[in-house]
């Protein structure tokens, strides 16, 4: 295994991860991203050395070559990202100011659509980002 795909969700004030579509499905959390990939890194040995001796899937994983790939809930995803601007955001995405606060806190939940306009909002200003030049 050289991927894992992590699922980030915000709950009870911690970043929760959840791998999914493997034999064993490890559910690290921690206050932050970096926190919750170490508490991976340990469950996954302690898992490896006990009852998966015989996974290949987990056994042998070379954390130095291993890529992650991640999907988030909105409110890990504010969370993670908490220096982007919710305001650009929500004029790029076409929502309202006050109801992706709601999102970003958890008070509401968006729908596919919504979590998809939210979504293209955000890689249009990273590829907006990405095309700055700066001059000295």
């Amino acid at each position: 295994m050289t991927r894992i795909e992590l699922i980030i969700e915000k709950s009870e004030g911690l970043l929760w991860g959840r791998v999914e579509d493997k034999k064993w499905m490890p559910s690290p959390y921690g206050k932050t991203l970096p926190e919750l990939i170490d508490n991976l890194k340990e469950l996954v040995a302690d898992y490896a050395t006990h009852e998966g001796k015989n996974d290949k899937d987990w056994n042998k994983i070379d954390w130095d070559k291993m890529k992650f790939s991640f999907k988030y809930d909105l409110t890990a995803f504010f969370e993670v990202f908490d220096f982007l601007n919710l305001s650009a955001i929500a004029v790029k995405a076409h929502i309202n100011r006050t109801l992706l606060n709601h999102y970003k806190t958890g008070l509401k939940h968006p729908s596919a659509q919504q979590a998809k306009k939210i979504e293209d909002a955000i890689h249009l200003l990273a590829k907006e980002l990405g095309a700055v030049k700066l001059v000295a």
